[in-house]
């Protein structure tokens, strides 16, 4: 997890400097970067762009806030509408809420024009009951950074037992 946490606060970190950070031989940190990767944990390096910047230069993106709800309540519903949701363009984020089978959705866009049209979009997915949309208007904060793990979750152990994908 540490390793995760060094690499969320500087991506562009050497190798050799995660593992001064966080107490590992270079080689440790390479094959589990590598495991985790495999995992799917690591997704890949990308810059990390401040929306509020952005806005303060003129050229932030047009996002909204978009909550779904399932036509069915069968179980399993949500997890079906959100493999279809998915895969509409522009959606950032996908999240289930909690006790509920209502999806919540964070589209963004580089137009009001193309987020309308995302928004349209999800008229044509079979199994949306209701579409609630939020414009964002201003963002007072942004934290790329996400806490790692669980207390008790060791995550290099998984890394370690993570058979490779071919």
């Amino acid at each position: 997890m540490a390793i995760l946490t060094a690499l969320q606060h500087d991506g562009r970190a050497s190798l050799r400097s995660v593992a001064r950070a966080v107490g590992a031989s270079v080689t440790t940190v390479s094959s589990r970067v590598r495991n985790l990767e495999r995992m799917g944990i690591l997704q890949g390096f990308v810059p990390l762009l401040s929306v509020q910047r952005l806005a303060a230069v003129g050229r932030s993106p047009n996002c909204a806030v978009i909550y779904l709800l399932p036509r069915s309540t069968r179980p399993g519903a949500a997890e079906r509408l959100a493999r279809e949701v998915a895969r509409l363009p522009n959606i950032c984020y996908l999240f289930q809420l909690v006790d509920s089978n209502e999806l919540m959705a964070l589209a963004s866009s580089h137009s009001a024009e193309e987020t309308r049209r995302t928004i349209e979009a999800f008229s044509r997915v079979p199994g949306i009951r209701s579409v609630r949309s939020v414009p964002i208007l201003q963002v007072h904060k942004e934290r790329p950074v996400h806490p790692v793990g669980m207390p008790g979750v060791e995550l290099a152990s998984a890394e370690e037992s993570s058979p490779p994908r071919s």
